[in-house]
Protein backbone atom coordinates (compact mmCIF):
# COMPACT_ATOMS: atom_id res chain seq x y z
CA UNK A 1 0.00 0.00 0.00
CA UNK A 2 1.47 3.28 -0.88
CA UNK A 3 0.70 5.81 1.34
CA UNK A 4 0.54 9.42 0.91
CA UNK A 5 -0.63 12.42 3.97
CA UNK A 6 -3.42 14.29 3.10
CA UNK A 7 -5.33 17.03 4.38
CA UNK A 8 -9.25 16.58 5.06
CA UNK A 9 -11.13 19.69 3.38
CA UNK A 10 -15.03 18.56 4.11
CA UNK A 11 -16.95 15.88 4.91
CA UNK A 12 -20.25 15.07 4.08
CA UNK A 13 -21.93 11.53 6.12
CA UNK A 14 -19.59 8.89 5.36
CA UNK A 15 -17.56 10.35 2.97
CA UNK A 16 -14.61 12.54 2.92
CA UNK A 17 -13.09 14.84 0.89
CA UNK A 18 -9.02 14.88 1.56
CA UNK A 19 -6.53 17.44 -0.52
CA UNK A 20 -2.95 15.66 -1.20
CA UNK A 21 0.06 18.10 -2.12
CA UNK A 22 0.04 21.61 -2.88
CA UNK A 23 3.08 22.20 -0.73
CA UNK A 24 6.28 21.48 -2.66
CA UNK A 25 9.04 22.42 -0.05
CA UNK A 26 9.77 23.07 3.25
CA UNK A 27 8.52 26.23 4.48
CA UNK A 28 11.97 27.64 3.84
CA UNK A 29 11.90 26.41 0.80
CA UNK A 30 8.14 27.66 0.06
CA UNK A 31 9.63 31.67 1.13
CA UNK A 32 12.66 31.31 -1.25
CA UNK A 33 15.38 30.88 1.20
CA UNK A 34 16.59 26.83 1.06
CA UNK A 35 17.19 24.75 -1.56
CA UNK A 36 14.84 26.14 -3.79
CA UNK A 37 12.34 23.12 -4.11
CA UNK A 38 9.52 25.53 -3.37
CA UNK A 39 11.00 27.56 -6.55
CA UNK A 40 10.81 24.88 -9.17
CA UNK A 41 7.77 23.54 -7.47
CA UNK A 42 6.02 26.63 -8.29
CA UNK A 43 7.49 26.68 -11.94
CA UNK A 44 6.29 23.64 -12.57
CA UNK A 45 2.76 24.88 -11.54
CA UNK A 46 2.56 21.29 -9.03
CA UNK A 47 -1.20 21.74 -8.22
CA UNK A 48 -3.36 19.87 -4.71
CA UNK A 49 -5.55 16.52 -6.07
CA UNK A 50 -8.55 16.11 -4.00
CA UNK A 51 -10.21 12.75 -3.69
CA UNK A 52 -13.37 11.72 -1.65
CA UNK A 53 -13.59 8.79 0.41
CA UNK A 54 -14.84 6.68 2.43
CA UNK A 55 -14.80 8.43 6.30
CA UNK A 56 -13.74 4.44 7.73
CA UNK A 57 -11.79 6.61 10.14
CA UNK A 58 -14.87 9.40 11.43
CA UNK A 59 -11.70 12.60 10.30
CA UNK A 60 -13.17 16.10 10.77
CA UNK A 61 -12.61 19.06 8.40
CA UNK A 62 -8.86 20.23 9.26
CA UNK A 63 -7.43 17.10 10.47
CA UNK A 64 -4.16 15.75 9.08
CA UNK A 65 -4.65 11.79 7.10
CA UNK A 66 -2.93 9.30 6.08
CA UNK A 67 -4.67 7.64 3.14
CA UNK A 68 -3.33 4.42 1.26
CA UNK A 69 -3.62 3.70 -2.71
CA UNK A 70 -2.70 -0.28 -3.61
CA UNK A 71 0.01 -0.98 -5.82
CA UNK A 72 -2.46 -2.93 -8.54
CA UNK A 73 -4.47 0.75 -8.64
CA UNK A 74 -0.88 2.30 -8.91
CA UNK A 75 0.20 0.47 -11.35
CA UNK A 76 -3.11 0.75 -13.28
CA UNK A 77 -3.03 4.48 -13.34
CA UNK A 78 0.65 4.74 -14.32
CA UNK A 79 -0.48 2.39 -17.30
CA UNK A 80 -3.36 4.47 -18.10
CA UNK A 81 -1.50 8.03 -18.21
CA UNK A 82 2.14 6.78 -19.46
CA UNK A 83 2.21 3.30 -21.22
CA UNK A 84 -1.34 3.56 -23.13
CA UNK A 85 -0.03 7.28 -24.87
CA UNK A 86 3.04 5.58 -25.74
CA UNK A 87 1.57 2.64 -27.15
CA UNK A 88 -0.95 5.11 -29.06
CA UNK A 89 2.11 6.90 -30.56
CA UNK A 90 3.94 3.76 -31.56
CA UNK A 91 1.28 2.39 -33.08
CA UNK A 92 0.05 5.32 -35.06
CA UNK A 93 3.51 5.77 -36.56
CA UNK A 94 3.58 1.95 -38.11
CA UNK A 95 0.25 2.60 -39.15
CA UNK A 96 1.36 6.21 -40.61
CA UNK A 97 4.73 4.20 -41.86
CA UNK A 98 2.77 1.57 -43.58
CA UNK A 99 0.19 3.83 -44.97
CA UNK A 100 2.41 6.43 -46.94
CA UNK A 101 4.38 3.44 -48.23
CA UNK A 102 1.74 1.47 -49.57
CA UNK A 103 1.19 5.24 -51.69
CA UNK A 104 4.26 5.15 -52.70
CA UNK A 105 5.26 8.73 -50.94
CA UNK A 106 8.57 10.20 -50.73
CA UNK A 107 11.13 9.31 -47.83
CA UNK A 108 10.48 12.74 -46.33
CA UNK A 109 6.74 12.55 -46.74
CA UNK A 110 6.93 8.73 -45.29
CA UNK A 111 8.47 10.59 -42.30
CA UNK A 112 6.07 13.22 -42.33
CA UNK A 113 3.13 11.47 -42.08
CA UNK A 114 4.21 8.42 -39.72
CA UNK A 115 5.15 11.05 -37.15
CA UNK A 116 1.67 12.74 -37.73
CA UNK A 117 -0.14 9.81 -36.72
CA UNK A 118 2.07 8.78 -33.92
CA UNK A 119 1.34 12.60 -32.78
CA UNK A 120 -2.57 12.07 -33.42
CA UNK A 121 -2.82 8.55 -32.01
CA UNK A 122 -0.97 9.90 -28.63
CA UNK A 123 -2.84 12.73 -28.53
CA UNK A 124 -6.54 11.51 -28.52
CA UNK A 125 -5.53 9.31 -25.98
CA UNK A 126 -4.42 11.66 -23.76
CA UNK A 127 -7.26 13.82 -24.35
CA UNK A 128 -9.35 11.14 -23.22
CA UNK A 129 -7.55 10.44 -20.39
CA UNK A 130 -7.51 14.01 -19.34
CA UNK A 131 -11.55 14.28 -19.94
CA UNK A 132 -11.87 11.39 -17.45
CA UNK A 133 -9.85 12.65 -15.07
CA UNK A 134 -12.59 14.03 -13.24
CA UNK A 135 -13.91 10.81 -12.76
CA UNK A 136 -11.52 9.36 -9.98
CA UNK A 137 -13.61 10.88 -7.69
CA UNK A 138 -15.08 7.71 -6.03
CA UNK A 139 -11.80 5.66 -6.48
CA UNK A 140 -11.57 1.55 -6.33
CA UNK A 141 -9.58 0.90 -3.13
CA UNK A 142 -8.29 4.17 -1.71
CA UNK A 143 -8.99 4.44 2.12
CA UNK A 144 -8.11 7.16 5.03
CA UNK A 145 -5.98 4.66 7.19
CA UNK A 146 -6.00 6.93 10.24
CA UNK A 147 -5.84 10.53 11.44
CA UNK A 148 -2.41 11.84 12.18
CA UNK A 149 -1.92 13.17 15.68
CA UNK A 150 -0.60 17.07 16.07
CA UNK A 151 2.27 16.14 17.51
CA UNK A 152 3.91 13.68 14.75
CA UNK A 153 3.09 16.17 12.17
CA UNK A 154 4.80 18.44 13.64
CA UNK A 155 7.64 16.47 14.17
CA UNK A 156 7.46 15.58 10.62
CA UNK A 157 7.61 19.10 9.44
CA UNK A 158 10.68 19.56 11.84
CA UNK A 159 12.80 16.91 10.05
CA UNK A 160 11.84 17.39 6.37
Amino acid sequence: MIEQQGMVVATDGGRAVVRLGGRVGCPACDAGQGCGAGVFGRLLRRRAVTLECPNAVAAQQGQAVVIGLPEALFLRLAARFYLYPLLAGLGGASVGHYLSGTLMLSAPAIDATALLAAVLCAGAVLHRNRRWAGRFNDPVGVQLLGVVADDELERKEVVS
